[in-house]
Protein backbone atom coordinates (compact mmCIF):
# COMPACT_ATOMS: atom_id res chain seq x y z
CA UNK A 1 0.00 0.00 0.00
CA UNK A 2 1.39 3.06 -0.88
CA UNK A 3 2.38 5.50 1.55
CA UNK A 4 -0.31 8.57 2.06
CA UNK A 5 -0.22 12.75 2.50
CA UNK A 6 -2.74 14.82 3.72
CA UNK A 7 -1.51 17.76 1.83
CA UNK A 8 -3.68 20.85 3.32
CA UNK A 9 -3.41 23.90 1.13
CA UNK A 10 -3.07 23.07 -2.81
CA UNK A 11 -2.42 26.16 -4.52
CA UNK A 12 1.42 27.20 -5.32
CA UNK A 13 3.46 25.40 -2.78
CA UNK A 14 0.98 23.18 -1.60
CA UNK A 15 0.43 22.16 -5.19
CA UNK A 16 4.54 21.72 -6.02
CA UNK A 17 4.58 19.69 -2.55
CA UNK A 18 1.55 17.21 -3.86
CA UNK A 19 3.74 16.66 -7.14
CA UNK A 20 6.83 16.09 -5.46
CA UNK A 21 5.49 13.26 -3.49
CA UNK A 22 3.01 11.70 -6.01
CA UNK A 23 5.69 11.98 -8.24
CA UNK A 24 6.87 8.86 -5.99
CA UNK A 25 3.91 7.31 -6.19
CA UNK A 26 1.97 8.52 -3.05
CA UNK A 27 -1.43 8.78 -2.27
CA UNK A 28 -2.38 12.68 -1.85
CA UNK A 29 -5.47 13.98 0.08
CA UNK A 30 -5.62 17.09 -1.89
CA UNK A 31 -7.14 19.49 0.64
CA UNK A 32 -8.72 22.94 0.37
CA UNK A 33 -12.06 25.28 0.89
CA UNK A 34 -12.24 25.32 -2.97
CA UNK A 35 -13.58 22.01 -4.66
CA UNK A 36 -12.47 22.98 -7.84
CA UNK A 37 -9.06 23.26 -6.87
CA UNK A 38 -8.88 20.34 -5.08
CA UNK A 39 -10.70 18.57 -8.09
CA UNK A 40 -7.76 19.78 -10.13
CA UNK A 41 -4.60 18.86 -8.09
CA UNK A 42 -6.11 15.80 -7.24
CA UNK A 43 -6.22 14.90 -11.69
CA UNK A 44 -2.66 16.35 -11.75
CA UNK A 45 -1.67 14.01 -8.75
CA UNK A 46 -2.93 11.13 -10.78
CA UNK A 47 -0.91 12.26 -13.91
CA UNK A 48 1.84 12.94 -12.30
CA UNK A 49 2.17 8.96 -10.98
CA UNK A 50 0.34 9.27 -7.95
CA UNK A 51 -3.22 8.57 -6.44
CA UNK A 52 -4.81 11.64 -5.72
CA UNK A 53 -8.24 12.07 -3.31
CA UNK A 54 -9.89 15.73 -3.47
CA UNK A 55 -10.94 16.34 -0.18
CA UNK A 56 -13.26 19.86 0.18
CA UNK A 57 -13.04 20.81 3.47
CA UNK A 58 -12.41 24.67 5.58
CA UNK A 59 -9.37 24.75 8.88
CA UNK A 60 -11.77 27.32 9.92
CA UNK A 61 -15.07 24.61 10.99
CA UNK A 62 -13.83 21.66 12.76
CA UNK A 63 -17.15 19.69 11.36
CA UNK A 64 -15.75 19.58 7.71
CA UNK A 65 -12.55 17.71 9.02
CA UNK A 66 -14.10 14.69 10.46
CA UNK A 67 -14.11 13.24 6.78
CA UNK A 68 -10.37 12.90 7.75
CA UNK A 69 -11.54 9.85 10.15
CA UNK A 70 -12.44 8.17 7.09
CA UNK A 71 -9.26 7.54 5.95
CA UNK A 72 -7.32 4.30 7.24
CA UNK A 73 -4.25 5.56 7.34
CA UNK A 74 -1.90 9.19 7.15
CA UNK A 75 1.15 9.08 6.83
CA UNK A 76 2.73 12.74 6.70
CA UNK A 77 0.13 16.12 6.80
CA UNK A 78 1.55 19.59 5.70
CA UNK A 79 0.00 22.35 6.54
CA UNK A 80 0.45 25.33 4.33
CA UNK A 81 -2.43 26.84 4.52
CA UNK A 82 -2.95 31.33 4.02
CA UNK A 83 -4.82 33.71 5.29
CA UNK A 84 -5.40 35.46 2.40
CA UNK A 85 -5.33 39.26 2.15
CA UNK A 86 -3.17 42.34 1.73
CA UNK A 87 0.51 42.17 0.90
CA UNK A 88 2.78 44.34 2.12
CA UNK A 89 3.85 46.30 5.94
CA UNK A 90 1.10 48.36 7.34
CA UNK A 91 1.77 50.44 10.85
CA UNK A 92 0.10 49.20 13.45
CA UNK A 93 -2.14 51.88 14.95
CA UNK A 94 -3.40 51.59 10.57
CA UNK A 95 -4.08 48.22 10.69
CA UNK A 96 -7.66 46.93 11.01
CA UNK A 97 -9.14 45.06 13.39
CA UNK A 98 -10.04 42.05 11.29
CA UNK A 99 -6.61 41.68 10.19
CA UNK A 100 -5.60 40.31 13.52
CA UNK A 101 -8.60 38.44 13.67
CA UNK A 102 -8.40 36.91 10.28
CA UNK A 103 -4.89 35.69 10.70
CA UNK A 104 -5.34 33.96 14.23
CA UNK A 105 -8.81 32.59 13.05
CA UNK A 106 -6.25 30.95 9.63
CA UNK A 107 -3.39 30.12 11.43
CA UNK A 108 -3.58 29.28 15.02
CA UNK A 109 -7.60 28.13 15.28
CA UNK A 110 -7.25 26.20 11.65
CA UNK A 111 -4.15 24.41 12.56
CA UNK A 112 -5.59 23.73 15.70
CA UNK A 113 -8.67 21.95 14.51
CA UNK A 114 -6.09 19.96 12.42
CA UNK A 115 -4.58 18.54 14.97
CA UNK A 116 -7.33 17.91 16.74
CA UNK A 117 -8.36 15.12 13.87
CA UNK A 118 -4.79 14.52 12.76
CA UNK A 119 -2.97 14.46 15.79
CA UNK A 120 -5.48 12.20 17.36
CA UNK A 121 -5.25 9.19 14.22
CA UNK A 122 -1.54 9.56 14.30
CA UNK A 123 -1.43 8.90 18.32
CA UNK A 124 -3.48 6.16 17.36
CA UNK A 125 -1.48 4.50 14.52
CA UNK A 126 1.83 5.56 16.84
CA UNK A 127 3.26 6.64 13.96
CA UNK A 128 3.13 10.00 11.89
CA UNK A 129 4.89 13.19 10.45
CA UNK A 130 2.98 16.68 11.16
CA UNK A 131 4.32 19.41 9.19
CA UNK A 132 3.31 22.80 9.45
CA UNK A 133 4.98 25.30 7.05
CA UNK A 134 5.16 28.89 8.82
CA UNK A 135 6.72 32.36 7.56
CA UNK A 136 9.92 34.72 9.07
CA UNK A 137 7.56 36.36 11.07
CA UNK A 138 7.08 33.22 13.56
CA UNK A 139 10.77 33.49 14.63
CA UNK A 140 11.61 37.01 14.29
CA UNK A 141 9.22 40.28 14.20
CA UNK A 142 9.19 42.95 11.57
CA UNK A 143 8.00 46.13 11.85
CA UNK A 144 4.27 46.88 9.74
CA UNK A 145 3.32 42.71 10.17
CA UNK A 146 1.83 42.79 13.58
CA UNK A 147 -1.15 40.40 12.71
CA UNK A 148 1.00 38.14 10.65
CA UNK A 149 3.73 38.22 13.71
CA UNK A 150 1.47 37.67 16.56
CA UNK A 151 -0.63 34.91 14.64
CA UNK A 152 2.47 32.82 13.73
CA UNK A 153 4.18 33.53 17.06
CA UNK A 154 1.34 31.76 18.47
CA UNK A 155 1.14 29.22 15.81
CA UNK A 156 4.89 28.21 16.62
CA UNK A 157 4.24 27.57 20.15
CA UNK A 158 1.16 25.41 19.33
CA UNK A 159 3.43 23.33 16.99
CA UNK A 160 5.92 22.93 19.68
CA UNK A 161 3.55 22.02 22.35
CA UNK A 162 1.70 19.37 20.10
CA UNK A 163 5.93 17.94 19.44
CA UNK A 164 6.18 17.72 23.46
CA UNK A 165 3.36 15.64 23.58
CA UNK A 166 3.17 13.42 20.79
CA UNK A 167 6.89 12.60 20.25
CA UNK A 168 6.11 9.32 23.11
CA UNK A 169 3.38 8.39 20.72
CA UNK A 170 6.07 8.09 17.28
CA UNK A 171 4.33 11.13 16.38
CA UNK A 172 7.09 13.50 14.52
CA UNK A 173 5.86 17.31 14.62
CA UNK A 174 7.80 20.07 12.97
CA UNK A 175 7.69 23.96 12.50
CA UNK A 176 8.69 24.56 8.98
CA UNK A 177 9.37 28.97 9.01
CA UNK A 178 10.03 30.25 5.24
CA UNK A 179 12.23 33.18 6.02
CA UNK A 180 12.31 34.60 2.13
CA UNK A 181 9.82 34.35 -0.79
CA UNK A 182 8.42 31.54 -2.76
CA UNK A 183 8.84 31.09 -6.50
CA UNK A 184 5.45 31.29 -8.16
CA UNK A 185 3.81 33.61 -10.69
CA UNK A 186 2.40 35.57 -7.74
CA UNK A 187 5.70 36.48 -6.77
CA UNK A 188 7.15 36.71 -10.13
CA UNK A 189 7.33 40.83 -9.86
CA UNK A 190 8.59 40.94 -6.72
CA UNK A 191 11.56 38.37 -7.89
CA UNK A 192 12.03 40.55 -10.68
CA UNK A 193 12.56 43.64 -7.98
CA UNK A 194 14.42 41.73 -5.42
CA UNK A 195 16.72 39.11 -7.14
CA UNK A 196 16.24 35.36 -7.27
CA UNK A 197 18.43 35.27 -4.08
CA UNK A 198 15.68 36.04 -2.36
CA UNK A 199 13.09 33.63 -3.07
CA UNK A 200 13.55 29.85 -2.68
CA UNK A 201 12.03 27.07 -5.64
CA UNK A 202 9.32 25.60 -3.89
CA UNK A 203 10.79 22.24 -5.16
CA UNK A 204 13.46 22.63 -2.47
CA UNK A 205 10.38 23.06 0.08
CA UNK A 206 9.18 19.96 -0.80
CA UNK A 207 12.29 18.05 -0.57
CA UNK A 208 12.71 19.65 2.75
CA UNK A 209 9.44 18.09 3.71
CA UNK A 210 10.23 14.76 2.55
CA UNK A 211 13.78 15.06 4.14
CA UNK A 212 12.16 15.32 8.00
CA UNK A 213 9.41 12.86 7.35
CA UNK A 214 11.93 10.50 6.15
CA UNK A 215 14.73 11.27 9.80
CA UNK A 216 14.99 8.45 11.84
CA UNK A 217 13.22 9.32 15.58
CA UNK A 218 16.46 9.27 17.50
CA UNK A 219 17.77 12.45 15.48
CA UNK A 220 13.73 14.52 14.84
CA UNK A 221 14.38 18.22 13.69
CA UNK A 222 11.70 19.55 15.32
CA UNK A 223 12.10 23.02 13.53
CA UNK A 224 13.90 23.42 10.26
CA UNK A 225 14.08 27.39 8.82
CA UNK A 226 15.01 27.51 5.05
CA UNK A 227 15.95 31.20 4.06
CA UNK A 228 17.25 31.71 0.40
CA UNK A 229 21.14 33.64 0.60
CA UNK A 230 20.02 36.98 -0.17
CA UNK A 231 17.61 37.12 2.33
CA UNK A 232 18.21 39.49 5.75
CA UNK A 233 20.40 37.38 8.54
CA UNK A 234 18.73 38.42 11.94
CA UNK A 235 18.56 37.45 15.38
CA UNK A 236 17.32 35.56 16.66
CA UNK A 237 18.02 32.88 13.67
Amino acid sequence: MSPTLLMVGVRSLGRSIALHFARQGWTVLCAARTEASVEALASEVGSAGGTGIPLTCDLRDPQSLHGLRDHAHIDLCIAAQTAGGRLGPRPLLDTDDDELERAITSYVRGTWNLLKIVGRKMAEQQAGTFLQIGTSSGVRTKEGFAPLGAAQHALRALVQVAAREWRGHGVHVAYLPIDGGIESERSADWIARKGVDRAIPPDDIARACEYLHRQDRRAWTHELLLRPPGNEWLAPT
